[in-house]
């Protein structure tokens, strides 16, 4: 299922891994029969966010090669060095350098055989690393992200929204807030406001082809039963302890 959904979203251009990996976690803990784990080292929300984030990089590659492009920075990398050596992504590749098509679809594979491989051969060194303290790995994830986000545009406003918005995490956290809708809603908002306001220029201002469009009228369905099913999962959590206290106290 996360594999699933890491190659669709890394179909869509744009969008990228991160939202794959927090979209693959949020159906992982709604359909988990322990979701009070995740957010606490729950092995199913590692596994189905690491396995959406691998699969994007398939998922990316799609749009890459057929239409040009590119699906992540990686891809938009990828780009420029074809156009480098004179070479133009989309459905002529497949027709003047298919050897090319081929070949970076024979590495991806490869890949895939490779990363298995090293996974099983340093997986001793992985479960060390996750057993370093707190104490001495969280300073070092903040320099990370301090640097990494600072290097976006090289300003300290991205450093100190950064630092705001940690701190709106802590507390919603600590209020017992479900962080992982927010997430998935602040990394998407961008993207979709900025469709809708391309849409609405094709549709000059008029916004019933969202409803008329099959497409669009079958994303809308996909949305409200996802949303449904979602509280109906939640209202079911919540009413199991009352039901196996029930079942204790006849």
């Amino acid at each position: 299922r996360s594999s699933l959904v890491g190659t669709f979203i890394g179909i869509l251009p744009v969008v990228g891994a991160s939202v794959g990996s927090a979209l693959a976690y949020l159906f992982a803990r709604l359909g988990s029969k322990t979701p009070e784990r995740f957010g606490k080292g729950s092995e199913e929300g590692i596994v189905a966010s690491e396995a959406a984030n691998n699969a994007t990089v398939g998922g990316a590659l799609i749009p890459l090669i057929s239409l040009g492009i590119p699906g992540s920075v990686t891809d938009a990398i990828l780009i420029g060095a074809l156009t480098i050596h004179s070479l133009q992504p989309g459905p002529l590749l497949f027709t003047t350098n298919p050897e090319i098509v081929w070949n970076v679809i024979g590495v991806y594979f490869v890949s895939t055989f490779v990363m298995f491989a090293l996974m099983l051969g340093l997986i001793r060194v992985y479960v060390r690393v996750s057993t370093i303290p707190k104490a001495f790995l969280l300073p070092a994830i903040m320099v990370f992200c301090v640097v990494g986000v600072f290097s976006l545009n090289n300003t300290m406003f991205d450093v100190w929204t950064m630092l705001g918005f940690g701190v709106v995490g802590f507390l919603l956290e600590r209020a017992g807030f479900n962080l992982g809708p927010f997430v998935i809603g602040y990394v998407l908002a961008k993207v979709a406001e900025a469709k809708l306001r391309q849409g609405l220029m094709f549709t000059d201002g008029d916004i019933s082809p969202l409803f008329k469009e099959p497409l669009s009228l079958g994303m809308l369905i996909a949305a409200l039963v996802l949303l449904v099913w979602s509280l109906w999962a939640e209202r079911r959590r919540q009413a199991s302890p009352t039901v196996h206290a029930g079942d204790q106290n006849p």
